[in-house]
């Protein structure tokens, strides 16, 4: 009986959530998105305590990165990884308005990625967020497929990328800032094909 009851909560789920999902993508802020060909460079954050922008996460396997770490971004305490974005493929994203008030304010992000790119997203007026020292940046995500990894973190003024390597196709992580800066999302496909993504960001 258990059982039977089980399986039908599941199929309620899965037949409700992607109805609440259509329903909360069409309430979001609109998203504009922009190739772009500028890029700098890139910090792989995952390993690092100090730095411009540190991340807390929880205890997982990391996936083999040759990039050099910065502790200018931190991810529970420990460097992550830095990456020059000059030679990347860029999709500038801006986001409208969150419907959020308070300290934080919380910004629904749904947008396809193309392989081997990087999407650059900012506020709704195209503008990064200025973030001073300990403020954080939390980002969740899902996407498929879910054995694509991706780069997910922080782009300073200088265009440099601070990031973590998320991967099975759901994470979240916290990124605390250590340096004060005008900040932007970065989220890098490192797949070949194309990614769908799904999730929040709070800042």
């Amino acid at each position: 009986m258990k059982m039977k009851r089980f399986l039908i909560t599941a199929v309620l789920l899965l037949a409700v959530l992607p109805m609440t999902a259509f329903a909360l993508a069409n309430d979001a802020p609109a998203v504009t998105i922009q190739m772009s060909d500028v890029v700098s460079k890139s910090e792989d954050i995952s390993g690092q305590s100090s730095g411009a922008v540190t991340v807390n996460q929880q205890a997982i396997s990391q996936v083999n990165d040759t990039n050099p770490t910065s502790s200018d971004v931190t991810v529970d305490g420990q460097p992550v990884h830095k990456m020059d974005l000059s030679e990347e493929n860029i999709i500038e994203l801006n986001l409208g308005d969150s419907d959020d008030v308070g300290v934080q304010a919380a910004y629904p992000v749904n947008f396809n990625l193309p392989g081997s790119s990087l999407a650059t997203i900012s506020d709704g007026s195209g503008n990064p967020w200025y973030l001073t020292r300990n403020e954080e940046v939390t980002i969740s995500l899902t996407w498929l497929p879910r054995d694509a990894t991706l780069r997910v973190g922080l782009i300073d003024s200088d265009n440099t990328f601070f990031y973590v390597n998320f991967t099975g196709g759901a994470d979240s992580r916290t990124f605390v800032v250590n340096v004060a800066d005008n900040y932007r999302v970065g989220i890098y496909n490192t797949d070949t094909h194309q990614v769908t993504v799904t999730g929040n960001i709070t800042i």
